[in-house]
């Protein structure tokens, strides 16, 4: 059909034309990295756990009232208490009930903050903080007191304990494996003579320290009567007390190696053994299942010791 008059055909456009470049605004952002802990994580790690904050202090208070001094003031005072060695106060039990303390307050807070916190990411972090600075208060108070005085070994002691906390709830599948724990011992145990005293906490003369590695942790072990079963190390000093030095018995720390059997998963594991596992979610199952993961029941391990130091006191001196 012919053009109308006066109309320019359209041609197309040249192919050897090179375009020009044009530039487009890119809608999105470029991506920021996700922060593992913040400011705002921690506020939000304390809102959730202000009641169990509350009910440590509390405890903590009865006891310091109770069993260390406190309300006794005199002027803030330091001392050098030293670690493990023979002319030590406790021997290091005091040293190992700092970094006990210390790794259980941090882990039970792990759980209330993964539990009740809008954001858990780094509860384990928070928890070891909060112990750290809770236990780190704890021995300010003690400083005051003529009787404790403040420590800069308990400081780093409580560090170790925070620490482990964080280590053993980060690892994944290392809290089902590993616990630590305190054997309280009966007076069978020791010898004659060692009782107990009218405190809150047991005296360090009946306290034995256990790390205790268990089957059900492991895959392989699981499905076997192995899940029951632990294999335990343990460590405790004997001799440094004054109601040990006044019966005369020698300085001694031991080691221990022993095999335990594992109460958790007796009572609280899955299996075909009637036991509490509908129960291990509720209050008194978590309750109860905390317990057994930080106290080792008497009776239910064997143990073989070696007393790798013996120092007997002659007067004021030591003979090895």
């Amino acid at each position: 059909m012919a053009q109308a008059k006066g109309q320019r055909a359209r041609t197309p456009a040249n192919s050897a034309t090179t375009a020009r470049p044009t530039t487009k605004a890119n809608p999105e952002p470029t991506p920021i990295p996700p922060t593992f802990y913040s400011v705002n994580q921690l506020g939000d790690h304390l809102h959730a756990i202000r009641w169990e904050l509350a009910a440590v202090g509390a405890g903590i208070a009865i006891v310091g009232f109770k069993d260390w001094d406190w309300g006794n003031t005199s002027g803030f005072q330091t001392i050098e208490e030293g670690w493990f060695s023979k002319n030590t106060r406790h021997g290091g039990m005091d040293k190992i009930g700092h970094s006990f303390s210390t790794y259980v307050i941090a882990d039970l807070l792990t759980d209330r903050i993964r539990a009740n916190a809008s954001n858990p990411a780094g509860a384990p972090i928070t928890a070891a903080l909060v112990a750290f600075g809770i236990m780190g208060l704890t021995e300010t108070m003690d400083g005051f007191t003529g009787r404790h005085r403040f420590s800069r070994e308990d400081i780093v002691a409580n560090g170790v304990g925070a620490l482990f906390s964080v280590f053993r709830s980060s690892v994944p599948g290392l809290s089902e494996k590993l616990d630590w724990r305190l054997l309280y011992t009966p007076a069978s145990y020791e010898r004659p003579g060692i009782t107990g005293e009218n405190g809150i906490l047991p005296p360090y003369e009946r306290q034995r320290y256990i790390m205790a590695l268990k089957g059900s942790g492991f895959e392989t072990l699981k499905n076997t009567p192995l899940r029951y079963a632990e294999l335990h190390v343990g460590f405790d000093a004997r001799g440094f007390e004054e109601k040990e030095r006044a019966l005369g018995y020698p300085i001694e720390r031991s080691f221990y190696v022993g095999v335990g059997l594992n109460l958790n998963e007796v009572l609280f594991g899955t299996g075909p053994n009637p036991n509490f596992a509908k129960y291990r979610d509720t209050l008194p199952g978590y309750a109860a299942r905390k317990t057994l993961e930080y106290l080792q029941v008497p009776y239910t391990s064997v143990y073989a010791g070696s007393n790798f130091s013996t120092v007997r006191r002659v007067g004021t001196t030591f003979e090895d």
